[in-house]
């Protein structure tokens, strides 16, 4: 098996270069060999291995007023192209837009200065160029053919582009198996809800979008800063940008059985214009860029327990654009960051609800907030049977926990409002509200939390790993074990919780799972039935 992962591919790109080796003789050179019908009668041209078709062929007068020395009136005009490389999936394609440049341009309406434009830009030619499905070599090179095509010099765009020119949209992807994505990507759980979970707990902006209603993860992502991802993958070399990860069919989903490649989704990492500082990066960064939106994909692919490997039987190879390749280098892969962070925020609940006295009118409010999820004070003060007042000396009360917008009151983040309602939950199940407050259920909870005795030693010795804490303990061992073996352990478990703070019967009501050394898995084990080591019933009842 290859150690290297999958090849991700580009699928759009959007180019801002500057050539000025020329002046603006390029520009000139287009407005002499402009024809409106020029896309009519221009022949067929081959470039990187395809034919393209010269499909549209446009000009327009910009809002650029012209150079002192040219004597019209109007403002400069703007060029643009659209090429088709003529495959038979004819999703391969670049739009070309050729642009004046020269230093301190004016509005040719308002006569103020370009604001978009430096006033030292140099005199030069701006080409603009946006493709699908081309590498950024590519595209370079399918400029040079196309100019040389319509009669231009092709030496104006072979050279190095000018120090302001910019690679403004990167999308990187792979194609997923569409029971991969929806087992590990998206819906609730996946890898993107979490993500937008931790991530909307921290500092900084973000956006978290779906559209699961034709199809499951028919459009799902997550989009946050770079300060966010910094934390995410702390001490990469350079600037991190703020980046876009989405998971995507079709705007008209195809059948799972069709057999069309299009029937899986596609699973794609971007630079964020809207959540990236600058929203574009230089070119002579763009290799870099690349790199850095390659490993934060594999990274996310990793943490949702997915192979990476070319032939690990994830990836489709039957889409025409997305050959399932070995990538050159081994990107860096960190621990999955989610965990921890979660266990951080659950915490933080935890113990603010633990350090603060509510009323049971505050508690019945708290109640039903988990139950209703976003509410307008008013209405959450008329379910709770309670004034306004109330509401807002909550707020007051957890305002680490929850927020105010507009009059609208929601809890921080997911991970605290799922986190809440487990602990509302499990109060529920008394039936008198002054045997098991909220806080004292936040404090049983915290017990895991805070031992560092005998039952952390014992997770560590024997790689038990906790695979969930509420509302009941979930463990896992990795490694195979004999019948013998696996009830040694977890009399050894045993002995540890009633030894450390955990709750006894919380270990004995847990579930474990496990291998054999045949290997064969035994999921969701109950630990102790009838005061047994897995005794007769340990499975645990279907819900």
């Amino acid at each position: 098996m290859s150690q290297h992962p999958v090849a991700l591919e580009t699928h759009g790109l959007g180019l801002k270069l500057l050539f000025d080796e020329h002046g603006l003789s390029p520009y000139w050179g287009v407005v002499s060999v402009f024809e409106p019908d020029q896309a009519d009668y221009l022949e067929p041209f081959d470039a990187i291995g395809e034919t393209w078709d010269v499909v549209k062929s446009n000009q327009w007068k910009g809002q650029i007023a012209p150079p002192e020395d040219q004597d019209f009136e109007h403002g400069m005009y703007e060029y643009s192209y659209t090429v088709e490389a003529l495959d038979e999936i004819g999703d391969k394609d670049a739009v070309i837009q050729f642009r004046p440049g020269f230093p301190n341009t004016k509005n040719v309406n308002s006569d103020e200065d370009m604001q978009a434009l430096p006033d030292d830009l140099p005199e030069s030619v701006r080409v603009q160029l946006i493709t699908t499905n081309l590498e950024p070599s590519e595209a370079r090179e399918l400029l040079v053919a196309f100019a040389e095509h319509i009669g231009l010099n092709r030496e104006y765009f072979t050279g190095e582009p000018h120090e302001f020119s910019r690679a403004y949209q990167i999308e990187r992807y792979v194609r997923l198996a569409r029971q991969a994505s929806e087992d590990r990507i998206v819906g609730a759980g996946g890898i993107l809800d979490q993500l937008a979970d931790v991530a909307s707990d921290q500092r900084g902006r973000g956006a978290y979008k779906w559209d699961h209603e034709e199809i499951v993860g028919h459009y799902q992502s997550v989009a946050t800063d770079p300060d966010t991802w910094a934390m995410l993958l702390p001490d990469r070399d350079g600037r991190e940008h703020g980046k876009r990860i989405k998971n995507y069919h079709p705007a008209n989903p195809r059948g799972e059985a069709s057999g069309d490649p299009l029937s899986h989704p596609k699973l794609e990492v971007a630079l964020s214009n809207e959540y990236d500082p600058e929203g574009a990066v230089p070119i002579d960064a763009l290799q870099d860029v690349l790199k850095e939106l390659d490993e934060t994909l594999y990274n996310v692919v990793h943490w949702a327990g997915l192979p990476l490997g070319p032939d690990a039987g994830v990836w489709i190879s039957t889409d025409p654009y997305f050959g399932v390749e070995p990538a050159d280098v081994e990107p860096s892969l960190r621990e999955n960051p989610l965990p921890e962070l979660r266990d951080e925020i659950e915490k933080h609940a935890e113990t603010e609800l633990i350090r603060t006295e509510l009323s049971p009118t505050q508690e019945e409010l708290l109640t039903v907030l988990t139950d209703g999820g976003a509410m307008h004070y008013e209405e959450l003060a008329d379910e709770a049977e309670s004034g306004t007042s109330t509401v807002y000396r909550l707020v007051d009360k957890l305002r680490s926990l929850l927020r105010t917008d507009d009059g609208i009151v929601d809890f921080a983040d997911n991970v605290t409002r799922d986190h809440v309602r487990s602990i509302v939950d499990k109060v529920r199940e008394t039936a008198d509200w002054a045997t098991q407050s909220i806080r004292q259920v936040a404090e049983e909870h915290d017990l895991l939390r805070r031992d560092d005795g005998p039952l952390t030693e014992w997770l560590r010795r024997h790689g038990v790993q906790v695979i969930k804490q509420r509302p009941e303990l979930e463990l896992e061992i990795s490694k195979p074990l004999s019948d013998t073996e696996i009830r040694q352990i977890l009399r050894a478990g045993l002995d540890a919780a009633e030894r450390s703070s955990l709750l006894t019967r919380r270990f004995e009501n847990a579930t474990i799972t496990w291998r054999d050394t045949d290997g064969n898995e035994y999921p969701d084990r109950r630990v102790v039935v009838g005061g047994k080591i897995l005794g007769k019933g340990h499975y645990r009842a279907l819900r």
